[in-house]
């Protein structure tokens, strides 16, 4: 379920109701998540717990956040972990698998980037079982190697989010229209204990049909054959 899916509740219960799998659910936390301002960092945790709770009916699955740590100021890291252990504390009540998904390169907005062995230090230092990663493909093969990615989240990567792009914006491109190369991140993933679902994350220029999304599955079988 996107994190662009604002009218969760309502879709929840369509889904549930159908008798679909979820496999995993996208967070919406942003940058009031580590506001300095308590009343707008309480208020982003509770839209987040809200959405976690109308979401319930689907657990246990992975539950995405971003990780916001991207300035060069320190106590805007320490209201991110605030706001982290926040969370994961409803998380984890509910049956949740808490993953923090790792960043994309943005020069432009972020002041600093947190590669992978910094986001899965962070995840670590909560020595838990239930709160973990996602790799986004897209987002980190814009700073650093794939098969390096995998083997820094190696234990800890519970979700992971395949698109493509051109290695210099995270375009989320179908599978095989940019440069990553998915049958050696496939085989990065696997060797480092991955053997779950992949979500195809992609931004298309219309909504998608049955023959698109048929298209898009074969041509990642033919990759992977």
């Amino acid at each position: 379920m996107s994190r662009k899916q604002r009218d969760i509740a309502c879709r929840a219960k369509q889904i549930k109701e159908t008798g679909l799998k979820v496999w995993a659910i996208h967070g919406i936390l942003g940058n009031s998540a580590a506001s300095s301002d308590r009343n707008v960092r309480r208020s982003a945790v509770a839209e987040e717990i809200a959405r976690m709770e109308d979401t319930a009916v689907f657990a246990p699955c992975p539950y995405v956040v971003h990780y916001l740590d991207r300035f060069n100021n320190p106590v805007y890291g320490e209201n991110f972990r605030r706001s982290i252990e926040d969370i994961y504390a409803c998380s984890s009540r509910l049956g949740f698998d808490l993953t923090i998904e790792t960043a994309p390169y943005k020069p432009q907005y972020n002041e600093r980037y947190p590669d992978s062995f910094e986001i899965a230090g962070f995840v670590r230092s909560f020595n838990t079982c239930d709160l973990n990663m996602t790799i986004d493909i897209n987002h980190s093969n814009l700073n650093e190697d794939l098969e390096k990615v995998c083997e820094n989240c190696r234990g800890l990567i519970s979700n992971v989010h395949i698109s493509d792009n051109h290695g210099t914006w995270e375009d989320h491109l179908p599978p095989g229209e940019g440069i990553i190369d998915l049958r050696k991140t496939f085989t990065a993933l696997r060797n480092n204990g991955y053997t779950g679902p992949w979500n195809i994350e992609i931004h298309l220029p219309e909504k998608p049909n049955i023959e698109t999304l048929r298209n898009i599955r074969l041509r990642v079988e033919e990759t992977l054959a």
